[in-house]
């Protein structure tokens, strides 16, 4: 008995230290997306940046610069279904890509917003 009683402050020592965290696969999925819509934003960004403002309307500089980083919108589409599929598990494929590419939509019109509002005012400075 006085053994066992010895032995508690030796246990309640050994659980204070914690054990190394491992990133579970969510947070993993999450950086890569965050990652992703990052370089998304970018491309977005830097053809907005090149792009000539001097004839075309702000609303069709912004569509062409959008278009033209249309393949990391499907990588991030497809990184989206993928989160989503962990997620939901009980989600078919289907359901997960409509997920994806409502949430890409939403990203992809703040994007195009953004950059009509800064096409605009480059357009104000040129004048």
């Amino acid at each position: 008995m006085r053994l066992a009683l010895a032995c508690i402050p030796l246990l309640l020592a050994a659980c204070d230290t914690a054990a190394p965290r491992v990133d579970p696969k969510g947070q993993i999925l999450r950086a890569e997306l965050d990652r992703m819509t990052r370089a998304y934003t970018a491309c977005v960004d830097k053809n907005v940046a090149a792009a000539d403002v001097s004839n075309d309307p702000a609303g069709s500089i912004a569509i062409a610069a959008v278009k033209a980083c249309k393949p990391l919108r499907g990588a991030l589409k497809l990184k989206v279904a993928s989160f989503d599929r962990f997620g939901h598990p009980q989600h078919s494929a289907d359901q997960a890509d409509i997920v994806a590419e409502a949430s890409v939509g939403v990203i992809e019109k703040d994007l195009r917003e953004q950059a009509v509002v800064t096409i605009v005012k480059r357009q104000n400075m040129d004048r």
